[in-house]
Protein backbone atom coordinates (compact mmCIF):
# COMPACT_ATOMS: atom_id res chain seq x y z
CA UNK A 1 0.00 0.00 0.00
CA UNK A 2 1.73 3.30 -1.04
CA UNK A 3 1.67 6.30 1.74
CA UNK A 4 -1.15 8.89 0.30
CA UNK A 5 -0.95 12.24 -0.67
CA UNK A 6 -0.58 14.26 2.32
CA UNK A 7 -1.06 17.72 0.93
CA UNK A 8 -5.08 17.57 0.31
CA UNK A 9 -7.72 17.31 2.99
CA UNK A 10 -9.33 14.33 4.08
CA UNK A 11 -12.61 13.46 6.38
CA UNK A 12 -13.60 10.72 7.92
CA UNK A 13 -16.05 9.39 10.43
CA UNK A 14 -14.41 9.26 13.83
CA UNK A 15 -16.28 7.16 16.01
CA UNK A 16 -17.74 3.56 15.41
CA UNK A 17 -20.16 3.12 12.79
CA UNK A 18 -23.74 2.37 13.61
CA UNK A 19 -26.83 4.27 15.39
CA UNK A 20 -25.56 6.46 18.50
CA UNK A 21 -26.22 9.46 20.75
CA UNK A 22 -23.22 11.27 19.33
CA UNK A 23 -20.92 10.64 16.44
CA UNK A 24 -17.62 13.05 15.52
CA UNK A 25 -16.54 14.16 11.91
CA UNK A 26 -12.66 14.56 11.60
CA UNK A 27 -11.25 17.25 8.60
CA UNK A 28 -7.40 17.62 8.61
CA UNK A 29 -5.50 19.89 5.60
CA UNK A 30 -5.37 23.03 4.25
CA UNK A 31 -8.56 23.01 3.01
CA UNK A 32 -10.23 21.68 6.43
CA UNK A 33 -12.14 25.13 6.68
CA UNK A 34 -13.12 25.70 3.61
CA UNK A 35 -15.07 22.44 3.17
CA UNK A 36 -16.47 22.99 7.10
CA UNK A 37 -17.71 26.46 6.07
CA UNK A 38 -19.51 24.70 2.62
CA UNK A 39 -21.85 22.69 5.27
CA UNK A 40 -21.55 25.00 8.52
CA UNK A 41 -21.44 28.29 7.49
CA UNK A 42 -18.76 31.01 7.33
CA UNK A 43 -18.30 31.01 10.53
CA UNK A 44 -16.14 27.76 9.73
CA UNK A 45 -14.54 29.93 7.13
CA UNK A 46 -11.90 31.55 9.32
CA UNK A 47 -12.37 30.28 13.03
CA UNK A 48 -10.22 30.90 16.20
CA UNK A 49 -7.98 28.10 17.45
CA UNK A 50 -9.61 26.06 19.77
CA UNK A 51 -13.09 27.25 19.48
CA UNK A 52 -16.27 25.86 19.92
CA UNK A 53 -19.34 26.27 17.98
CA UNK A 54 -22.68 25.18 17.99
CA UNK A 55 -23.92 25.80 14.25
CA UNK A 56 -26.32 24.29 11.69
CA UNK A 57 -25.14 21.35 9.16
CA UNK A 58 -26.99 22.23 6.11
CA UNK A 59 -27.45 20.84 2.68
CA UNK A 60 -27.98 23.75 0.60
CA UNK A 61 -31.39 25.47 2.09
CA UNK A 62 -31.95 22.31 3.83
CA UNK A 63 -31.07 21.88 7.98
CA UNK A 64 -29.70 18.53 8.22
CA UNK A 65 -28.37 19.11 12.27
CA UNK A 66 -27.22 20.76 14.98
CA UNK A 67 -23.51 20.03 15.73
CA UNK A 68 -20.80 21.12 17.80
CA UNK A 69 -17.46 22.26 15.90
CA UNK A 70 -14.22 22.15 17.81
CA UNK A 71 -11.54 24.03 15.06
CA UNK A 72 -7.64 23.52 15.68
CA UNK A 73 -5.16 25.72 13.95
CA UNK A 74 -1.92 23.79 12.26
CA UNK A 75 0.51 22.98 13.55
CA UNK A 76 -1.02 22.98 17.62
CA UNK A 77 -3.21 20.26 16.77
CA UNK A 78 -3.36 16.24 16.46
CA UNK A 79 -2.41 16.05 13.05
CA UNK A 80 -0.15 19.25 13.20
CA UNK A 81 -2.93 20.78 10.54
CA UNK A 82 -5.80 22.64 10.19
CA UNK A 83 -8.26 20.34 11.77
CA UNK A 84 -12.31 20.41 12.33
CA UNK A 85 -14.46 17.92 14.93
CA UNK A 86 -17.74 17.83 14.26
CA UNK A 87 -19.84 16.63 16.93
CA UNK A 88 -23.45 15.66 15.71
CA UNK A 89 -26.09 13.20 16.29
CA UNK A 90 -25.08 9.94 16.06
CA UNK A 91 -27.50 9.07 12.75
CA UNK A 92 -26.43 7.04 10.21
CA UNK A 93 -27.92 9.34 8.00
CA UNK A 94 -26.41 13.03 9.05
CA UNK A 95 -23.14 11.39 9.67
CA UNK A 96 -23.10 9.87 5.54
CA UNK A 97 -24.75 13.28 4.75
CA UNK A 98 -21.61 15.29 6.32
CA UNK A 99 -19.34 12.96 4.91
CA UNK A 100 -20.90 13.58 1.57
CA UNK A 101 -20.97 17.54 1.78
CA UNK A 102 -17.28 17.19 2.99
CA UNK A 103 -16.50 15.47 -0.15
CA UNK A 104 -18.08 17.79 -2.21
CA UNK A 105 -16.57 20.95 -0.86
CA UNK A 106 -13.23 19.05 -2.04
CA UNK A 107 -11.93 16.76 0.51
CA UNK A 108 -11.53 13.35 -0.17
CA UNK A 109 -12.35 9.66 2.29
CA UNK A 110 -9.32 9.51 4.62
CA UNK A 111 -7.86 6.00 4.57
CA UNK A 112 -6.90 3.65 7.74
CA UNK A 113 -4.89 5.75 10.24
CA UNK A 114 -4.45 8.43 7.68
CA UNK A 115 -5.04 11.09 10.54
CA UNK A 116 -2.55 9.72 12.46
CA UNK A 117 0.00 8.99 9.55
CA UNK A 118 -0.16 12.94 9.28
CA UNK A 119 0.91 13.39 12.74
CA UNK A 120 3.67 11.42 12.24
CA UNK A 121 5.09 12.68 9.10
CA UNK A 122 4.35 16.25 11.05
CA UNK A 123 6.78 15.42 14.15
CA UNK A 124 3.47 15.21 16.11
CA UNK A 125 4.56 11.57 16.98
CA UNK A 126 7.37 9.58 16.45
CA UNK A 127 6.59 6.35 14.81
CA UNK A 128 6.56 3.61 18.26
CA UNK A 129 4.77 6.50 19.80
CA UNK A 130 2.19 6.72 16.89
CA UNK A 131 2.07 2.48 17.01
CA UNK A 132 0.97 2.91 20.65
CA UNK A 133 -2.30 4.87 19.62
CA UNK A 134 -3.36 1.58 17.83
CA UNK A 135 -2.67 -0.28 20.76
CA UNK A 136 -4.21 2.09 22.76
CA UNK A 137 -7.38 1.85 21.07
CA UNK A 138 -7.76 -2.01 21.17
CA UNK A 139 -6.58 -2.39 24.94
CA UNK A 140 -8.88 -4.67 26.44
CA UNK A 141 -7.62 -4.88 29.36
CA UNK A 142 -6.11 -2.19 32.76
CA UNK A 143 -2.46 -3.37 31.88
CA UNK A 144 -3.14 -3.31 28.49
CA UNK A 145 -4.30 0.36 28.11
CA UNK A 146 -1.29 0.98 31.15
CA UNK A 147 1.11 -0.06 28.73
CA UNK A 148 -0.36 1.73 25.68
CA UNK A 149 -0.96 5.21 27.09
CA UNK A 150 3.29 5.06 28.91
CA UNK A 151 4.19 4.63 24.72
CA UNK A 152 2.41 6.88 23.63
CA UNK A 153 3.66 9.27 26.11
CA UNK A 154 7.19 8.41 25.00
CA UNK A 155 7.84 6.00 27.64
CA UNK A 156 9.51 3.69 25.06
CA UNK A 157 11.09 6.25 22.66
CA UNK A 158 12.83 8.62 25.41
CA UNK A 159 14.54 5.08 26.79
CA UNK A 160 15.74 4.70 22.92
CA UNK A 161 16.89 7.96 22.40
CA UNK A 162 19.06 7.72 25.54
CA UNK A 163 20.41 4.81 23.56
CA UNK A 164 20.77 6.12 20.65
CA UNK A 165 22.85 9.81 22.78
CA UNK A 166 24.93 7.65 24.14
CA UNK A 167 25.83 5.73 20.90
CA UNK A 168 26.09 9.19 18.82
CA UNK A 169 28.81 10.01 21.46
CA UNK A 170 30.64 7.01 20.79
CA UNK A 171 30.89 7.13 17.11
CA UNK A 172 31.95 10.37 17.32
CA UNK A 173 34.79 9.11 18.98
CA UNK A 174 35.99 7.25 16.85
CA UNK A 175 34.92 8.95 13.80
CA UNK A 176 37.03 11.99 15.20
CA UNK A 177 40.84 9.63 15.28
CA UNK A 178 39.31 8.28 12.02
CA UNK A 179 39.01 11.56 10.26
CA UNK A 180 42.75 12.69 12.11
CA UNK A 181 45.50 12.06 9.87
CA UNK A 182 47.50 14.15 11.79
CA UNK A 183 47.36 12.16 15.22
CA UNK A 184 46.64 15.32 17.08
CA UNK A 185 43.71 13.57 18.76
CA UNK A 186 44.72 11.63 21.92
CA UNK A 187 44.44 7.21 21.65
CA UNK A 188 40.95 6.33 22.47
CA UNK A 189 40.43 4.85 25.76
CA UNK A 190 39.72 1.49 25.10
CA UNK A 191 38.43 0.28 28.33
CA UNK A 192 36.15 3.12 29.18
CA UNK A 193 34.82 3.31 25.82
CA UNK A 194 34.07 -0.71 25.52
CA UNK A 195 32.70 -0.19 28.96
CA UNK A 196 30.13 2.28 27.95
CA UNK A 197 29.09 0.50 24.89
CA UNK A 198 28.27 -2.61 26.57
CA UNK A 199 26.21 -0.32 29.29
CA UNK A 200 24.20 1.02 26.16
CA UNK A 201 23.61 -2.88 25.25
CA UNK A 202 22.75 -3.46 28.28
CA UNK A 203 19.82 -0.67 28.27
CA UNK A 204 18.90 -2.45 25.02
CA UNK A 205 18.53 -5.86 25.64
CA UNK A 206 16.67 -5.08 29.20
CA UNK A 207 14.32 -3.00 27.09
CA UNK A 208 13.82 -5.94 24.96
CA UNK A 209 14.21 -8.37 27.44
CA UNK A 210 10.16 -7.62 28.50
CA UNK A 211 8.95 -8.11 25.21
CA UNK A 212 7.23 -11.66 25.86
CA UNK A 213 5.47 -10.28 28.68
CA UNK A 214 4.40 -6.98 27.03
CA UNK A 215 3.18 -9.21 24.27
CA UNK A 216 0.98 -11.25 26.73
CA UNK A 217 0.02 -7.77 28.54
CA UNK A 218 -0.76 -6.17 25.20
CA UNK A 219 -2.38 -9.47 23.98
CA UNK A 220 -3.50 -11.49 26.89
CA UNK A 221 -2.00 -14.49 28.13
CA UNK A 222 -2.16 -17.78 26.61
CA UNK A 223 -3.35 -20.11 29.42
CA UNK A 224 -4.05 -24.38 28.33
CA UNK A 225 -5.94 -26.41 31.13
CA UNK A 226 -4.46 -29.87 30.78
CA UNK A 227 -4.48 -33.30 32.43
CA UNK A 228 -5.63 -36.70 32.39
CA UNK A 229 -9.57 -37.14 31.60
CA UNK A 230 -11.63 -36.43 34.64
CA UNK A 231 -9.08 -34.51 36.98
CA UNK A 232 -11.27 -31.44 37.22
CA UNK A 233 -9.93 -29.50 34.79
CA UNK A 234 -13.26 -27.98 33.46
CA UNK A 235 -14.25 -27.79 37.12
CA UNK A 236 -11.32 -25.61 37.41
CA UNK A 237 -11.96 -22.96 34.34
CA UNK A 238 -15.58 -22.46 36.02
CA UNK A 239 -14.14 -21.89 39.55
CA UNK A 240 -11.14 -19.69 38.23
CA UNK A 241 -14.03 -17.81 35.67
CA UNK A 242 -16.49 -17.73 39.05
CA UNK A 243 -19.26 -18.72 36.78
CA UNK A 244 -20.12 -22.16 34.62
CA UNK A 245 -18.63 -21.96 31.44
CA UNK A 246 -17.62 -25.69 30.71
CA UNK A 247 -19.92 -28.81 31.00
CA UNK A 248 -19.11 -30.34 33.60
CA UNK A 249 -19.92 -34.40 34.43
CA UNK A 250 -18.79 -37.04 37.01
CA UNK A 251 -18.42 -39.36 33.52
CA UNK A 252 -14.95 -39.48 31.74
CA UNK A 253 -14.07 -37.60 28.87
CA UNK A 254 -17.01 -34.74 28.93
CA UNK A 255 -14.77 -32.33 27.23
CA UNK A 256 -14.34 -33.59 23.69
CA UNK A 257 -12.91 -29.94 21.92
CA UNK A 258 -11.22 -27.01 22.92
CA UNK A 259 -13.21 -24.26 25.07
CA UNK A 260 -12.10 -20.87 25.44
CA UNK A 261 -12.91 -17.93 28.14
CA UNK A 262 -11.35 -14.91 28.77
CA UNK A 263 -10.13 -13.32 32.68
CA UNK A 264 -8.80 -10.50 33.31
CA UNK A 265 -6.77 -10.90 36.68
CA UNK A 266 -5.06 -7.89 38.19
CA UNK A 267 -5.74 -5.78 35.21
CA UNK A 268 -3.73 -8.71 33.06
CA UNK A 269 -6.09 -10.44 29.96
CA UNK A 270 -5.81 -14.30 29.95
CA UNK A 271 -7.07 -16.46 27.92
CA UNK A 272 -7.93 -19.88 28.83
CA UNK A 273 -8.39 -23.11 26.44
CA UNK A 274 -9.75 -26.18 28.27
CA UNK A 275 -8.84 -29.15 26.40
CA UNK A 276 -9.99 -32.63 26.02
CA UNK A 277 -8.46 -35.05 28.73
CA UNK A 278 -5.01 -36.87 27.45
CA UNK A 279 -6.10 -39.72 27.91
CA UNK A 280 -2.73 -42.88 27.40
CA UNK A 281 -5.50 -45.80 25.41
CA UNK A 282 -8.24 -43.33 23.66
CA UNK A 283 -11.05 -45.29 22.91
CA UNK A 284 -12.77 -43.50 19.36
CA UNK A 285 -11.44 -41.48 16.81
CA UNK A 286 -13.47 -38.21 18.24
CA UNK A 287 -11.27 -39.05 21.70
CA UNK A 288 -7.97 -39.36 19.55
CA UNK A 289 -9.30 -35.93 17.40
CA UNK A 290 -9.65 -34.05 20.74
CA UNK A 291 -6.41 -35.10 22.03
CA UNK A 292 -4.41 -33.64 18.99
CA UNK A 293 -6.29 -30.49 19.21
CA UNK A 294 -5.28 -30.44 22.86
CA UNK A 295 -1.39 -30.68 21.74
CA UNK A 296 -1.80 -28.38 19.26
CA UNK A 297 -3.18 -26.19 22.34
CA UNK A 298 -0.45 -26.50 24.40
CA UNK A 299 2.29 -25.86 21.39
CA UNK A 300 0.52 -22.50 21.31
CA UNK A 301 0.15 -21.93 25.18
CA UNK A 302 2.13 -19.25 27.28
CA UNK A 303 1.62 -21.06 30.07
CA UNK A 304 0.21 -24.51 31.17
CA UNK A 305 -2.00 -25.70 33.90
CA UNK A 306 -1.15 -29.24 34.27
CA UNK A 307 -3.91 -30.83 36.32
CA UNK A 308 -3.71 -34.16 38.77
CA UNK A 309 -6.77 -35.10 40.60
CA UNK A 310 -5.47 -35.87 44.17
CA UNK A 311 -8.04 -38.23 45.10
CA UNK A 312 -6.99 -40.54 43.27
CA UNK A 313 -3.43 -42.47 42.52
CA UNK A 314 -1.55 -42.02 39.45
CA UNK A 315 -1.94 -43.50 36.05
CA UNK A 316 -0.79 -44.10 32.71
CA UNK A 317 -2.88 -40.83 31.77
CA UNK A 318 -1.38 -38.57 34.22
CA UNK A 319 1.91 -39.52 32.58
CA UNK A 320 0.95 -38.98 29.25
CA UNK A 321 -0.51 -35.57 30.34
CA UNK A 322 3.00 -34.56 31.81
CA UNK A 323 4.58 -36.01 28.71
CA UNK A 324 2.69 -33.14 26.58
CA UNK A 325 2.87 -30.15 28.98
CA UNK A 326 6.73 -30.88 28.88
CA UNK A 327 6.80 -31.15 25.57
CA UNK A 328 5.07 -27.45 25.27
CA UNK A 329 7.91 -26.03 24.82
CA UNK A 330 8.49 -22.54 25.91
CA UNK A 331 5.31 -22.47 27.89
CA UNK A 332 5.58 -22.04 31.66
CA UNK A 333 4.17 -25.00 33.45
CA UNK A 334 2.23 -24.41 36.86
CA UNK A 335 1.10 -27.59 38.00
CA UNK A 336 -1.83 -28.28 39.90
CA UNK A 337 -3.01 -31.21 42.61
CA UNK A 338 -6.93 -30.87 42.05
CA UNK A 339 -9.66 -32.09 44.00
CA UNK A 340 -8.05 -30.71 47.66
CA UNK A 341 -11.82 -30.86 49.24
CA UNK A 342 -11.55 -35.01 49.23
CA UNK A 343 -9.41 -37.35 51.11
CA UNK A 344 -5.88 -37.05 49.20
CA UNK A 345 -4.51 -40.25 47.62
CA UNK A 346 -1.02 -38.48 46.85
CA UNK A 347 0.82 -35.82 47.82
CA UNK A 348 1.77 -32.41 45.96
CA UNK A 349 4.94 -32.97 43.77
CA UNK A 350 7.88 -29.82 44.33
CA UNK A 351 6.28 -26.70 43.41
CA UNK A 352 2.89 -27.71 42.63
CA UNK A 353 0.02 -26.34 44.18
CA UNK A 354 -3.18 -28.09 45.87
CA UNK A 355 -6.59 -26.55 45.16
CA UNK A 356 -9.80 -27.53 45.04
CA UNK A 357 -12.46 -25.89 42.67
CA UNK A 358 -15.30 -26.94 44.90
CA UNK A 359 -14.15 -25.24 48.08
CA UNK A 360 -11.38 -22.49 46.30
CA UNK A 361 -8.66 -23.84 48.19
CA UNK A 362 -5.26 -22.40 46.31
CA UNK A 363 -7.13 -20.53 43.50
CA UNK A 364 -5.90 -17.03 44.03
CA UNK A 365 -2.34 -18.27 44.48
CA UNK A 366 -3.11 -20.06 41.20
CA UNK A 367 -4.20 -16.51 39.43
CA UNK A 368 -1.12 -14.90 41.02
CA UNK A 369 1.34 -17.34 39.63
CA UNK A 370 -0.60 -17.26 36.41
CA UNK A 371 0.16 -13.15 35.83
CA UNK A 372 3.40 -13.57 37.61
CA UNK A 373 5.79 -12.79 34.70
CA UNK A 374 3.61 -9.72 33.55
CA UNK A 375 3.62 -7.68 37.02
CA UNK A 376 7.57 -8.63 37.39
CA UNK A 377 7.90 -6.77 34.02
CA UNK A 378 4.94 -4.20 34.33
CA UNK A 379 5.74 -3.81 38.42
CA UNK A 380 3.54 -0.61 38.94
CA UNK A 381 2.26 0.33 35.27
CA UNK A 382 4.47 3.13 34.63
CA UNK A 383 7.62 1.82 33.42
CA UNK A 384 8.23 1.49 29.53
CA UNK A 385 7.48 -2.16 27.96
CA UNK A 386 7.94 -3.25 24.71
CA UNK A 387 5.04 -4.65 23.02
CA UNK A 388 5.54 -4.69 19.26
CA UNK A 389 7.71 -7.13 17.65
CA UNK A 390 8.97 -4.51 15.00
CA UNK A 391 10.37 -2.92 18.03
CA UNK A 392 11.97 -6.28 20.11
CA UNK A 393 13.61 -7.20 16.88
CA UNK A 394 14.74 -3.31 16.30
CA UNK A 395 16.54 -3.79 20.08
CA UNK A 396 17.37 -7.07 19.65
CA UNK A 397 19.58 -6.22 16.22
CA UNK A 398 21.10 -2.76 17.74
CA UNK A 399 22.28 -5.05 20.79
CA UNK A 400 23.71 -7.67 18.14
CA UNK A 401 25.48 -4.99 16.49
CA UNK A 402 26.75 -3.72 20.16
CA UNK A 403 28.08 -6.87 20.95
CA UNK A 404 30.39 -7.44 17.67
CA UNK A 405 32.46 -4.19 19.31
CA UNK A 406 34.76 -6.25 21.72
CA UNK A 407 35.75 -8.75 19.14
CA UNK A 408 37.09 -5.96 16.64
CA UNK A 409 38.70 -3.32 19.48
CA UNK A 410 40.58 -6.15 21.24
CA UNK A 411 44.10 -7.18 20.35
CA UNK A 412 47.23 -4.95 19.09
CA UNK A 413 45.18 -2.81 15.83
CA UNK A 414 41.89 -2.60 16.61
CA UNK A 415 39.56 -1.91 14.02
CA UNK A 416 37.88 1.30 14.39
CA UNK A 417 36.76 1.30 10.58
CA UNK A 418 34.59 -1.99 11.53
CA UNK A 419 33.71 -0.54 15.08
CA UNK A 420 32.04 2.80 13.88
CA UNK A 421 30.40 0.44 11.01
CA UNK A 422 28.74 -1.54 14.19
CA UNK A 423 27.82 1.29 15.97
CA UNK A 424 26.17 3.01 12.78
CA UNK A 425 24.52 -0.32 11.88
CA UNK A 426 23.22 -0.04 15.85
CA UNK A 427 22.19 3.48 15.24
CA UNK A 428 19.65 2.36 12.50
CA UNK A 429 18.46 0.09 13.56
CA UNK A 430 17.03 2.23 16.74
CA UNK A 431 15.92 4.77 14.19
CA UNK A 432 13.69 2.65 12.27
CA UNK A 433 12.06 2.29 15.88
CA UNK A 434 11.11 5.43 15.70
CA UNK A 435 10.44 6.05 12.27
CA UNK A 436 13.51 8.12 11.33
CA UNK A 437 14.49 5.84 8.66
CA UNK A 438 11.38 3.42 8.53
CA UNK A 439 10.94 2.54 4.60
CA UNK A 440 7.79 3.37 2.89
CA UNK A 441 6.52 -0.08 2.90
CA UNK A 442 6.93 0.03 6.85
CA UNK A 443 5.22 2.80 7.46
CA UNK A 444 2.06 1.82 5.48
CA UNK A 445 2.36 -1.80 7.05
CA UNK A 446 1.58 0.17 10.84
CA UNK A 447 -1.00 2.51 9.91
CA UNK A 448 -2.87 -0.03 7.59
CA UNK A 449 -3.72 -1.83 10.79
CA UNK A 450 -5.47 1.13 12.62
CA UNK A 451 -9.18 2.31 11.74
CA UNK A 452 -10.65 4.81 9.42
CA UNK A 453 -10.75 7.82 11.59
CA UNK A 454 -7.57 7.74 13.41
Amino acid sequence: MPIPDTDDTIVAQATPPGAGALAIVRLSGPRAFAAAAALLGPAAAAPRHRQARLLAVRDGDRLVDRAVAVFHRGPASYTGEDTVEICCHGSPFVVRTILNLAVRAGARPAGPGEFTLRAFLNGKLDLAQAEAVGALIEAGSAAAHRAAITQVEGGVSSEVRAIKADLVELLAELEARLDDSYGEVPALELKGFSGRAAAARARALRLASGFEAGRGIKEGLRVVITGAPNSGKSSLLNALLGYDRALVSGEAGTTRDTLEAELEIDGFKVLFTDTAGLNARPSSALEREGIRRAAAALRRADAVILVRDGSIKGSPSDRRALAEAGAAGAARVIRALNKADLPARRRPGPGELKVSARTGEGLGRLRALLVADQRKVFRDGSQAVVTSARHFAALSEAAGQLAALPAVLRGPRPRAELAAEHLRAALSALASLLGETAPEEVLAEVFSSFCVGK
